[in-house]
């Protein structure tokens, strides 16, 4: 286990991803004027989290919103370059 249990691993966080039949997730950044949300394909996420710094859980307000999981891309980045991602219901806890 990760000394800080919020941290997944690439595997971890495949297979916490809410996927539709079309094989899309929705994705959300926090830009500094608001939330900008989207759809991303399974071989886009996929892309994503295999090039990421880090994955982590997200916190209470984003698991709110049913994004229980954000892609780090670097070591240093903006609050906005953080990709929150859609969680199947029992990843949200």
């Amino acid at each position: 286990m990760n000394k800080d249990d919020s941290i997944l691993t690439k595997k971890q966080a495949k297979e916490m991803i809410l996927f539709d039949k079309d094989d899309m997730a929705h994705t959300f950044y926090n830009a500094p004027f608001g939330l900008i949300g989207g759809d991303h394909s399974k071989k886009s996420l996929f892309k994503d989290i295999d090039n990421a710094y880090m994955i982590k859980k997200t916190g209470k307000q984003a698991q709110a919103m049913g994004h229980g999981l954000v892609v780090i891309p670097s070591e240093k980045c903006n609050q906005s370059d953080l990709l929150f991602v859609e969680t199947k219901e029992e990843s949200k806890k």
